[in-house]
């Protein structure tokens, strides 16, 4: 009765056996098959890069027109925080109404912001005198809202523009900025 338990050992080690051979074999050609895979897509893309005609040089026109559309390109958006927010007082029907906005500037020359430090009194007092000049019900519709942002720009822009002809007549054109404010933002906006 002893030898019959050794018989059974012996055949589940040898169907064991058998199983794991399978699975080297089953891995094996799954290895081989990818590596086929990786050789055959290396090859296609060093053979088209290797048999690619050059490019043909650009006409002279063509030539131009991408320098200028290099140039013209954008550059990353910078934002100006105007500190601080502006607080509006407002007389509506015998009572005191109050606006708080908060202010950012969109531009993308890094020479703007030390022209927009130097002239920020300058500009504050365009937006005070812009913001007090408008109805309190006015500015609570969003056509309101956006037609003071409009309003809001052009103060901006003009109020630049003079200070970079004046600059650009006495400095080097290399320090004056190029650009101008794109954008006015309103970051916050709260009416009492």
């Amino acid at each position: 009765m002893a030898a019959a338990p050794k018989a059974k050992t012996d055949a589940g080690n040898a169907d064991a056996d058998a199983g794991s051979k399978k699975k080297k074999k089953l891995f094996l050609m799954i290895g081989l098959a990818v590596a086929l895979i990786a050789i055959s897509v290396g090859g296609t893309v060093v053979a088209l890069k290797v048999l690619a005609p050059p490019p043909a040089p650009a006409p002279a026109g063509e030539a131009a027109a991408e320098e200028k559309h290099a140039e013209s390109t954008l550059l990353p958006a910078i934002y100006y925080e105007m500190k601080p927010n502006f607080t509006i007082n407002f007389n509506v029907n015998g009572r005191q109404r109050y606006l708080q906005a908060a202010i950012t500037l969109l531009y993308r020359d890094p020479l703007l912001e030390e022209v927009l430090k130097l002239h920020m009194p300058a500009i504050r007092n365009g937006l005070v005198m812009l913001l007090s000049s408008k109805e309190f019900d006015e500015l609570q519709t969003n056509e309101g809202k956006e037609a003071l942002r409009e309003e809001a720009l052009e103060i901006i822009q003009s109020q630049l523009e003079q200070e970079l002809d004046a600059l650009s007549a006495k400095a080097d054109a290399e320090k004056v900025p190029k650009g101008n404010v794109e954008q006015v933002l309103f970051t916050n906006f709260v009416m009492q």
